[in-house]
């Protein structure tokens, strides 16, 4: 990290980089590397790289990463904003690699030459920079990095197995309640069926008995009406031979 007076010309050391994320597809002109002069003069530190108030490294495990957005989708862009911000916290004290990182993508594109210009100004700053110093934090916060996405990632696992578990058991409990179901529905089918061919057989059932009820009323009325019949002739004949 730089010194307090670096800290009023910005307020987020990765600001340039994480500019660029959004500007990729434009085409971006590189300005030329300083020319070195016999007596070179203390360039101006451009303050697009300038970082916040220095902390001495607390060692503490960076916040996760998160790799999904809110709404749940999926950006790559805003991801980079993510990641950037993790790098943020695991800034060390000191000009290093980060801080060339940042300066060379506030000239316009992060390669060689505003690498190497950037080097060549924060040199001014900090003499103790130097190319080794530059390969081993550089190497050291993307191993944090790697670091970070992979505890984030493990936890992100572990989420997707139970979701997959859950998924299954739900999977396991619908086919039980459709086999239910369609077992309950195969015998209301059955059960269907067999009324449906009772109802067609009911006439067949009671046909019979009804016919017999019926000749059995007309044979009943038919043996009344005789013997009425016989007692009337009866009464007749006692009518006219009884006096």
């Amino acid at each position: 990290m730089m010194s307090n007076d670096d800290t009023k010309r910005g307020s987020s050391i990765l600001n340039s980089l994480k500019k660029l994320i959004f500007e990729d597809d434009q085409p971006q002109q590189t300005p030329p590397a300083p020319t070195t002069n016999a007596a070179p003069e203390r360039p101006q530190v451009p303050p697009a790289y300038s970082s916040p108030t220095a902390q001495a490294p607390t060692g503490k495990t960076p916040p996760p990463i998160p790799i999904t957005a809110n709404d749940g989708t999926t950006d790559l862009k805003e991801m980079k904003l993510k990641v950037y911000a993790i790098l943020e916290k695991l800034n060390e004290q000191g000009v290093d690699f980060f801080e060339v990182w940042n300066a060379a993508a506030a000239m316009g594109k992060v390669e060689e030459n505003t690498l190497k210009a950037a080097y060549t100004s924060l040199k001014f700053v900090d003499s103790s920079l130097t190319k080794d110093k530059l390969v081993a934090t550089g190497t050291n916060y993307a191993n944090k990095l790697k670091e970070t996405i992979a505890k984030e990632s493990e936890q992100k696992q572990a989420e997707k197995k139970k979701t997959e578990q859950d998924r299954t058991m739900e999977i396991a409990n619908l086919n039980t309640e459709i086999k239910t179901i369609t077992e309950n529905i195969a015998k209301l089918q059955d059960d269907l069926q067999k009324k449906q061919l009772a109802l067609g057989q009911i006439n067949e059932k009671y046909e019979p008995r009804i016919k017999d009820i019926e000749q059995k009323i007309n044979i009943g009325n038919a043996a009344v009406d005789e013997v009425v019949t016989e007692i009337n002739t009866a009464l007749h004949m006692i009518n006219q031979s009884i006096t």
